[in-house]
């Protein structure tokens, strides 16, 4: 959803600044039907009401105005007043009429405010209509309006409702920024930063960032603490940074909140101060970051000095897996393995891991392979399951899942042979034994029905290793590889239709057909039909 769509209400600002004498002067002027009302008030009274907070009383007297009188300022205000819900229910469609009325009457703060309308596709008001949008504020701009100068930028950037030019979005954002908009400020940098239609300029892209900033704008605020404590952009200062970092936290920007609680959980930057760490992270994760969640229910392991609630920490954890971050659920595993909150529970533990893994945790994987190399997995699944994650630690150098392996491998798990294949051929040091013995695993997974190691087999015949260079072999693997669904067999296979002869892919075409006659079901196939998942 792009930015704009969010930014649409911004809190009513002080009615003293904004109704002037000339919307005062509207107050002597009453239809005769309105005379028999009570009196309307005036705009002093308004003004005293919104001050104490009275806003149904505000809401009354701005609708007497805008009815009665029907000065657009009028209009403006009773709308912005009905689209914020002050005083009664929201009411977007009734807001976008009023608005309307004063938009035909050349209010240019009205065209803003329902430019915004048409952005942000509220429900109740109008369908989302950026073209609508964009010809509201082409006029507000060019007036000077610097909001609207900042949303014709955002358009022209995004290429909604205006065609999209990078040129055209920063010299909007340029002439808001000039007049002081700290968004377009912060965009203006940005811009400047990526070169995005201007050259790229870091000195002008930092003057920017701090102007924003300067001006209370968080996000601004949270990437010059960035630039000032990696020194990327700007000369390294680490106790600036820090200053700029709580400013952007304590102005409510949700990633400045969460890089603070971990510069107090961790002492980076910042002298470690648990309570102060789990304040910034706790108010993060309040307001929806699941990053801020995982970081504060690691933490409530015990860790960093901070005191173990295994409740919370679950609840925390909890809430960042569902939100689809692979290294809570890590979390929970580990807790669940490690009897945290309640006895061990390994089974679960697993099934959180494996969870974990699925959702792309490399630390899961490996904990996997070392959990199948301790034998722990042994009756909690099938041990083909195991086998990815067993090569994985292997790999990582875990000599306990590759002695998991050569065990499975032996006792003719077609996978593991695949896998200790592919772990012997890819050493650095491979000798012309090691080669001889990986084509052999190959050879023996290929047979039962392994595609990966039809494929590897197909390969090795191709380049001659561990194998004799046999075109005909190799066409063979692949196709057969190809047929069970592997993709890159079916690509090498193109490649070694090219290099023989047509009598070579007849006789490769005919071995593949008697392969496929007397080929059994893959061993994987009838251990899942008895075996636990």
């Amino acid at each position: 959803m792009p930015r704009f769509q969010t930014l649409f209400l911004l809190p009513l600002l002080s009615l003293p600044a904004l109704l002037p004498q000339a919307l005062r002067a509207g107050d002597d002027v009453q239809s005769p039907a309105a005379a028999a009302l009570p009196a309307r008030p005036d705009m002093a009274a308004i003004e005293q009401a919104w001050a104490a907070g009275d806003f149904v009383f505000v809401r009354q007297g701005l609708k007497r105005h805008a009815e009665e009188t029907g000065t657009p300022l009028a209009q403006y205000r009773y709308g912005r007043v009905l689209l914020e819900g002050r005083g009664g229910p929201a009411d977007p469609a009734a807001a976008q009429g009023w608005l309307e009325q004063a938009v035909a009457q050349n209010h240019a703060d009205a065209a803003v405010l329902l430019a915004r309308l048409y952005l942000s596709g509220v429900p109740g008001g109008p369908q989302r209509d950026p073209a609508r949008a964009a010809e509201l504020l082409k006029g507000a701009a060019a007036r000077g309006r610097s909001e609207a100068q900042y949303y014709l930028g955002l358009l022209h950037r995004a290429g909604e409702g205006a065609a999209q030019s990078d040129g055209d979005a920063f010299t909007w954002f340029l002439a808001a920024a000039e007049a002081g908009h700290a968004g377009a400020q912060f965009e203006l940098s940005r811009a400047y930063s990526r070169g995005l239609g201007t050259a790229p300029d870091g000195q002008e892209a930092l003057r920017w960032l701090q102007e924003a900033a300067a001006a209370g704008h968080a996000e601004a605020q949270f990437y010059l603490a960035y630039a000032l404590d990696s020194g990327q952009g700007a000369a390294q200062d680490r106790g600036q940074a820090l200053d700029w970092l709580r400013r952007a936290a304590e102005g409510g920007f949700a990633q400045a909140q969460l890089a603070l609680g971990r510069k107090y959980l961790k002492g980076d930057g910042a002298e470690a101060n648990p309570s102060e760490a789990l304040r910034w992270l706790g108010t993060a994760a309040a307001g929806g970051s699941a990053a801020a969640a995982a970081e504060l229910g690691a933490a409530l392991r015990g860790r960093h000095g901070v005191a173990a609630d295994p409740v919370r920490a679950w609840g925390l954890l909890t809430q960042a897996a569902e939100a689809g971050l692979a290294e809570a659920a890590f979390a929970m595993a580990g807790m669940r393995e490690a009897g945290e909150g309640g006895p061990p529970d390994l089974k679960q533990a697993v099934a959180l891991f494996r969870q974990a893994a699925e959702m792309g945790s490399e630390a899961a994987v490996l904990h996997l392979g070392a959990l199948a190399g301790a034998g722990r997995l042994d009756g909690l699944m099938a041990p083909h399951r195991a086998v990815p994650w067993a090569l994985a630690a292997a790999r990582a150098g875990d000599a306990a899942a590759q002695g998991w392996l050569e065990g499975q491998a032996g006792a003719g798990l077609r996978p593991a042979q695949t896998a200790l294949g592919l772990l012997i051929s890819a050493r650095e040091d491979l000798t012309e034994a090691g080669a001889d013995r990986a084509a052999g695993l190959f050879l023996a997974a290929a047979e039962g029905g392994d595609t990966e190691a039809q494929h590897q087999l197909g390969l090795l015949h191709i380049k001659g290793q561990g194998v004799a260079q046999d075109y005909v072999q190799a066409h063979k693997w692949l196709n057969i590889a190809a047929a069970g669904g592997h993709a890159k067999a079916l690509e090498m296979r193109a490649v070694a239709d090219d290099l023989m002869t047509p009598e070579q892919l007849a006789e490769a075409q005919a071995a593949a057909r008697v392969f496929f006659e007397q080929a059994a079901p893959p061993e994987h196939v009838l251990q899942d039909a008895g075996a636990s998942q």
